[in-house]
């Protein structure tokens, strides 16, 4: 397997490009779709499918451009629907930028989780940031979006947001083995170890505040 990051627009949004043997999957593709295909483009890559963790407009800005240019579908947590067709629970409106009402999208279901475990791809459905927020495990590797960053956690208070949910959703993480490598949708990266040891809100107090 192998991972390029891309650091995208005004939010600094963690774009990742995971390669694997029979599969290039994009995952949150940010909202600068020209730094991200001048990338593809100078690397000879062409992702084969689009997953997103969640549908705020700094991960999902580029999702349009991305689809239309390389003829790929994009996936989405269910829940998101009701996110990528708003601008104001997207937070496009909200940050004055153009309002994004997305058109072409794809639920994820049971035979897509299916088709991705092929892959070895899990997908784990963990609300809190929004109501459709998922991560995304391949190997050793935890695909975070805005549930988890190095030392904090995602914020509760736009649409959708819930703090005893994304509370469940963090408790979660504790059945996965602690040497996982974490990768969020924003900031540097971490380890699921360094996390339960240094973060303070994954501290039993703060969950079962």
């Amino acid at each position: 397997m192998k991972i390029e990051k891309l650091i995208l627009g005004y939010f600094a949004v963690n774009c990742y490009i995971v390669e694997l043997k029979d599969l290039k999957v994009l995952i949150d593709p940010g909202a600068d779709f020209n730094t991200l295909q001048e990338f593809l483009i100078s690397n000879n890559t062409r992702p084969d499918l689009i997953i997103n963790t969640h549908g705020h407009y700094d991960h999902i800005g580029a999702v349009p451009e991305t689809v239309e240019e390389y003829g790929i579908n994009f996936y989405i947590d269910r829940e998101e629907e009701q996110i990528v067709i708003d601008p104001e629970k997207n937070c496009s409106s909200i940050l004055g930028q153009n309002t994004l009402s997305l058109k072409t999208y794809n639920l994820i279901n049971g035979a897509d989780k299916k088709y991705f475990n092929r892959f070895g791809i899990e997908i784990i459905k963990t609300p809190g940031h929004t109501p459709g927020s998922i991560i995304i495990k391949i190997e050793k590797k935890l695909f975070t979006g805005d549930l988890l960053f190095k030392g904090a956690i995602g914020r509760t208070d736009l649409p959708g947001g819930s703090l005893s949910d994304i509370k469940s959703s963090l408790s979660k993480l504790n059945r996965f083995d602690k040497d996982l490598e974490v990768f969020p949708g924003h900031g540097p990266g971490t380890g699921l170890k360094n996390e339960f040891e240094t973060n303070p809100y994954m501290t039993g107090d703060f969950l079962d505040e």
